[in-house]
């Protein structure tokens, strides 16, 4: 069956506000910091992963929710600007478009985020026209969206019923609570799950990273990508465990590379490329993004991503 997409992306939207140029390595009550520039741009994990992929060169739609402001707006115009389809996004009256204010520290970032129109957007509120047109169906941000979790495991079983695959990327709970029985109900469902490191060990509470991956298998995993940051990555399933190690980079800014890692590997992926080229391609993608300020600074089409990979010889 020929569909009109490679990818429906479904989750939050929303601008990131992004403070750089610290020169503390965190932030502290009680102090005043200075930073020396500010940018704002397309956020939202979703949103950047989707951006992304079109970049590499697959045709991508996008469902979400955002409000009738400002903030909405600047969404979609640069998703169209992108060449996304929006039909799936809806506006919603009366209410505020999602805020991430990112701090990105030298060695790290802190994210603080007013969720607005992500907290109502639901299963709902998809079109489910675009996610039988799609080849593969990803979610992101697992954790932050309360009104989308609990219609995941549906949606997710709708999709892989009709021969798509799946993806899912968790994204930091800022309750902590991590609902395990929410995720093992959605993961005999994924085809591909992508953690970091942090997020695996707070959802298995196993601190050693061998452990946590056979607990998040046995929990339904059936293929996990686990993001390392500048240790590489590492690709879990039944047939085995792949390594990748990275590739060096002046870090700029943090914002998006998770998510770049994952358009790198899902692009990989949909063009039937081995585990370890879907890693290496993750990982460079994720290299790139780093070197400059914002999700979509970096990365800006799949001949910086083939050039990489050439002059590492990987």
């Amino acid at each position: 069956m020929k569909r009109q997409f490679d990818v429906l992306a479904i989750g939050e939207l929303n601008p990131d506000l992004i403070l750089s140029g610290f020169t503390v390595d965190g932030p502290r009550l009680g102090t005043e910091q200075a930073f020396e520039s500010e940018v704002l741009t397309l956020g939202s994990s979703t949103a950047i992963a989707c951006v992304l992929m079109q970049r590499l060169g697959l045709k991508t739609a996008m469902c979400s929710m955002v409000g009738d402001d400002t903030y909405g707006q600047f969404c979609r115009d640069a998703l169209i600007a992108e060449g996304v389809d929006i039909s799936g996004i809806k506006v919603a009256q009366g209410q505020q478009t999602g805020m991430t204010i990112s701090l990105s520290y030298p060695k790290d970032r802190m994210l603080l985020t007013r969720y607005g129109t992500m907290s109502n957007f639901g299963t709902g509120d998809i079109d489910m026209d675009l996610l039988h047109d799609a080849r593969h169906l990803h979610v992101g941000s697992f954790f932050i969206q309360s009104a989308l979790r609990p219609g995941l495991e549906d949606l997710f079983a709708a999709a892989r019923s009709e021969g798509q695959t799946t993806s899912l990327d968790l994204g930091w709970d800022p309750s902590e609570t991590w609902d395990q029985a929410a995720l093992t109900a959605v993961l005999p469902h994924v085809s591909v799950i992508f953690p970091n490191k942090v997020e695996l060990a707070a959802i298995t509470g196993c601190a050693d990273v061998h452990d946590g991956l056979e607990r998040l298998h046995a929990m339904g995993a059936q293929t996990i990508a686990l993001k390392l940051g500048a240790d590489g990555a590492l690709y879990s399933s039944a047939d085995g465990q792949i390594r990748h190690p990275g590739f060096p980079a002046t870090v700029i800014d943090t914002t998006g590379a998770g998510d770049s890692f994952n358009a790198g590997f899902l692009h990989a992926m949909l063009k039937r490329s081995k585990p370890a080229d879907c890693l290496a391609h993750a990982n460079a993608c994720g290299a790139l993004t780093v070197q400059a300020t914002g999700g979509t600074g970096g990365l800006q089409n799949y001949a910086q991503v083939k050039k990489l990979l050439n002059s590492s010889g990987r």
